[in-house]
């Protein structure tokens, strides 16, 4: 058993990346056969990605398209594997939106806080900053060893540190913006009990990371929202900017909810990309309850 752990870590580097060497176009459609296999055959996968996506199209008033979603998200680690690999050639596939701006606020010498979620091929925001300055980013580590070696060994960038979401993160994050650097965060990922308050978030309660409203607020630089919309099978990402004019409510629940609602309108752009199979309702364990309405 300890020779077959010994081997894991090596083996699935390997299989990664002789799979990640295929041209972007065949590596989607792979990941969207991958995705559709899963959709298929785990069922417990099935229903979160259907109850998310229905509670969510219900309010909304997209289309309810699972089978798409399901492709979606199959496409989505497949361009995380890519990006990884081709982190040069996945640049040069990035068409990006008021890249002026982008250039100007990660210059300021200000500091600058980034928000994206799990949408599209969200990998590539970081690297996009980390061409113009140094980009301090938050991410929590995998459950699985390998898989968290794996993350860490491929975003590896002379201008990109990534730090774990915790205390010792949190004053690498503070100190990084205090230096007027880019941070990010990917800031729809369910907290740790305490770091959170129930927000609602396509009108469902979700428990979501006051850290960024708090940092604003404590630092007061600028923030904004990013995604990265994938375009047609091999052309790459657009990516999407929007700068929030506004102040953060003092209220933490109408913060989140503000915070959620950017997310909202950028998710809406492309519905079937978000990773609606995350498990973004679920309630930490110590936690209070969500409320009822």
């Amino acid at each position: 058993m300890l020779y077959l752990k010994r081997l894991e870590w090596p083996m699935l580097y390997f299989i990664l990346r002789l799979f990640s060497s295929l041209p972007l176009v065949l590596l989607q459609f792979i990941g969207a056969g991958v995705g559709l296999l899963i959709y298929i055959s785990s069922p417990r996968y099935r229903t979160r990605l259907n109850s998310n996506l229905q509670s969510a199209a219900s309010y909304s008033g997209f289309a309810f398209a699972p089978w798409r979603v399901a492709c979606d998200s199959g496409m989505m680690f497949a361009d995380t594997l890519w990006i990884w690999r081709h982190p040069q050639s996945a640049l040069k596939k990035a068409a990006i939106q008021d890249i002026e701006q982008i250039i100007s606020l990660s210059k300021n010498g200000q500091g600058l806080i980034i928000l994206a979620s799990h949408l599209g091929g969200f990998e590539i925001v970081p690297r996009i900053f980390a061409e113009h300055m140094k980009a301090t980013v938050m991410y929590r580590p995998a459950r699985k060893s390998w898989v968290n070696t794996l993350m860490l060994k491929s975003r590896l960038h002379p201008q990109m540190e990534f730090v774990e979401a915790n205390l010792g993160g949190v004053r690498k994050i503070k100190r990084a913006l205090q230096s007027g650097e880019v941070v990010g965060i990917l800031a729809d990922q369910v907290p740790s009990v305490g770091d959170g308050i129930w927000a609602k978030f396509f009108n469902q309660y979700a428990y979501t990371t006051s850290f960024p409203a708090k940092l604003t607020r404590q630092n007061n630089v600028a923030t904004l929202f990013v995604s990265a919309q994938r375009l047609s099978f091999g052309r790459g990402w657009l990516i999407k900017t929007e700068l929030m004019t506004e102040k953060y409510p003092k209220c933490s629940i109408e913060a989140c909810t503000v915070m959620n609602g950017y997310f909202e309108k950028m998710i809406l752009a492309s519905p079937s990309q978000y990773l609606w199979s995350y498990n973004r309702y679920k309630r930490p364990a110590g936690a209070a309850l969500a409320p009822l309405s």
